[in-house]
C-alpha cells in the first residue's frame, strides 16, 4: 500500500473514530438548515462531512447541485455525488440516481440502469422506491412486462404506507390488472389511499362508494370523497362534481354550481368537461346563454378526440350557430366520431344523415378534411365555399310530419281567410303548429344580418 494511501486511511480512521459526535452534529446542523431553506448555512456545515465521505451528507449536497439550491445548478455533479452514496448503500440516494437515470438529466437516460437503483433501494425497504419498481413490471420499462410482480412490489409499498402504492394495488384489483379481480380489496386499497390524503385514491374510491363497487353504495360518502379529491385539484373529480350538481346526484341540482365545477375541470384540460360546459352554455343554464363559448369549449373537447365534443361542434357547424356554418365541416367532425376506436353511438346515424344531403364532391372533401386531422389540431380549411344545410336539404327534410308534440307550440286560433301559426325554433330546429293542428319541424334557413355582420336564422312565415 503507498504512503498517500496508508495516509488516507489513517485520516479516514480519525475522521470515524475521534470526533462522530461532531460529525452527527454537523450533519444534523446542515439537514436541518437546508429543511429550513438556509442553503447557504447547509453548505457551510454539509461540505466538510462530504470531503469526508458522509454519505448522508453527500446525498443532501447531491440534491442541492440537482436542483441549484445555493449552489450553481449542475446535473452532472449531482450524479457523481448520488453515485458515490449510492454505491456506499445510501437508500435516498439509491432513489434519487433511479429517478435522475429515468429521466436522463445529467446522464443517458436508462430505464434498465434505473431499475436497478430502484431495485437496490426497494430492497432496502423504501416504499417509494418499490412503488416505481412496481410501476416498471407495470408497464414493461426498463425490465420485462410482469403484472405479478408489479402487484408484489405495490404491495410492498402499500404495506409501508405509500399511499400511491395502495392505489395503484387498489387499481389492479379493482380493475383485474394483470391479477384477479377483487373489487372488495381494490376497494379497501382504495379507502387506505383516500384516507391517506391521495387524490386520485379519493376520486376513485369515491366512484365506488357512487356505484356500490366493492363497498356498499354511499352517495353521501361520495361526494365527500370527490370534494376532497376536487380540493386538491382533481380533474376528474371536479368533473364529477360537476355532473352531481348538474343532475342533481345526491346534492341539491344546481347548473351554476356545476358549471363553476365544469369550469375547474375544463380548465385543466378535460375534455368531457370542457364538451359539458359547452352544453350549459349552448342553453343558458347555470350560465350567460353564450353559443361563441359553446363552440370554443366544443372545439377543445374536440381536438382532444372527445366523441361528444366532436358530435356536438358537429352539429354547431351544421346549423350555423356559434360558427359559420359549413356542413361539410360538419360532416368531417362526424366522420371523426364515427370512426374512432370508440364510436359514438350517434355519429355514425348523423353521419349518413349530412351525406345524403350532400354532393359526393363535398363528402369527398369531408372526408380529406377528417383524413388530414391530427389529435390536439383545428380542423383544416375546406377547399370548397361553405355548405349552407338548409338550403341543401330537399324539401322532404325541411318540411316533415312530427311524430311526437312535445316541442311543438299550441295550435293558435282560427282566423277566416288567413293561414296562422305559432312557430318556436332551438337554434336553427324550428317547430311549427298550424290553425289546422298540422305540425312540422324543419331548418331555419341562414341569413346575413349587415348590422351584426353575421348570419342570423330566419324561421320565415306561416
Amino acid at each position: 500500500m503507498s504512503r498517500n494511501k496508508l495516509l488516507f486511511v489513517a485520516v479516514l480512521a480519525a475522521s470515524v473514530y475521534t470526533w462522530p459526535g461532531v460529525a452527527a452534529a454537523d450533519l444534523a446542523a446542515g439537514l436541518s438548515a437546508y429543511r429550513s431553506g438556509d442553503y447557504a448555512t447547509a453548505l457551510k456545515e454539509l461540505k466538510p462531512l462530504v470531503d469526508a465521505g458522509d454519505v448522508g451528507a453527500t446525498n443532501t449536497l447531491a440534491v442541492m447541485y440537482a436542483h441549484g439550491r445555493g449552489v450553481p445548478k449542475d446535473a452532472t455533479k449531482a450524479i457523481r455525488l448520488y453515485q458515490f452514496a449510492a454505491e456506499a448503500g445510501n437508500i435516498d440516494a439509491q432513489f434519487n440516481l433511479a429517478t435522475m437515470y429515468s429521466s436522463g438529466t445529467g446522464v443517458a437516460k436508462s430505464l434498465e440502469t434505473a431499475a436497478i437503483w430502484f431495485s437496490k433501494a426497494a430492497d432496502g425497504g423504501d416504499a417509494a422506491s418499490q412503488r416505481m419498481l412496481g410501476i416498471m413490471y407495470f408497464d414493461g420499462l426498463g425490465v420485462g412486462k410482469d403484472r405479478a410482480a408489479a402487484a408484489r412490489w405495490f404491495r410492498k409499498g402499500a404495506d409501508g404506507g405509500d399511499t400511491a402504492s395502495q392505489r395503484r394495488l387498489g387499481e389492479m384489483f379493482a380493475y383485474g390488472q394483470g391479477i384477479e379481480k377483487d373489487e372488495v380489496a381494490g376497494a379497501a386499497q382504495l379507502g387506505k389511499a383516500a384516507a391517506g390524503g391521495d387524490a386520485m385514491a379519493q376520486f376513485e374510491y369515491g366512484w365506488m362508494l357512487a356505484n356500490g363497487i366493492g363497498v356498499a353504495k354511499d352517495q353521501t360518502a361520495s361526494v365527500s370523497w370527490w370534494r376532497k379529491s376536487s380540493e386538491q385539484g382533481n380533474a376528474g373529480a371536479r368533473f364529477g362534481m360537476g355532473t352531481l350538481y348538474e343532475y342533481g346526484t345526491g346534492v341539491e341540482r344546481d347548473a351554476k354550481e356545476a358549471a363553476q365545477w365544469y369550469r375547474l375541470a375544463a380548465d385543466q384540460g378535460h375534455a368531457t368537461a370542457q364538451n359539458n360546459l359547452g352544453t350549459l352554455y349552448e342553453r343558458g343554464l347555470g350560465v350567460r346563454q353564450d353559443p361563441l363559448e359553446a363552440a370554443r369549449l366544443y372545439e377543445l373537447s374536440a381536438r382532444q378526440g372527445d366523441g361528444d365534443g366532436q358530435r356536438n361542434l358537429a352539429r354547431l357547424y351544421r346549423d350555423g350557430v356559434g360558427v359559420l356554418a359549413d356542413a361539410v365541416v360538419a360532416y368531417a367532425w362526424l366522420n371523426l366520431a364515427a370512426s374512432a376506436d370508440e364510436p359514438n353511438k350517434h355519429a355514425l346515424a348523423e353521419r349518413e344523415q349530412i351525406a345524403a344531403r350532400l354532393s359526393r364532391d363535398q363528402v369527398v372533401e369531408g372526408q380529406r378534411l377528417s383524413r388530414e386531422w391530427k389529435p390536439g389540431q383545428a380542423m383544416g380549411r375546406s377547399k370548397l365555399k361553405p355548405v349552407l344545410m338548409a338550403e341543401q336539404a330537399p324539401p322532404s327534410m325541411q318540411l316533415t310530419q312530427a311524430s311526437f308534440t312535445g316541442r311543438f307550440p299550441a295550435r293558435p286560433a282560427a282566423q277566416a281567410g288567413v293561414t296562422t301559426c305559432n312557430t318556436r325554433c332551438e337554434n336553427s330546429t324550428c317547430y311549427r303548429t298550424y290553425d289546422s293542428g298540422k305540425q312540422v319541424e324543419y331548418q331555419a334557413r341562414q341569413k346575413w344580418n349587415p348590422v351584426t355582420n353575421r348570419f342570423d336564422w330566419d324561421a320565415g312565415t306561416c
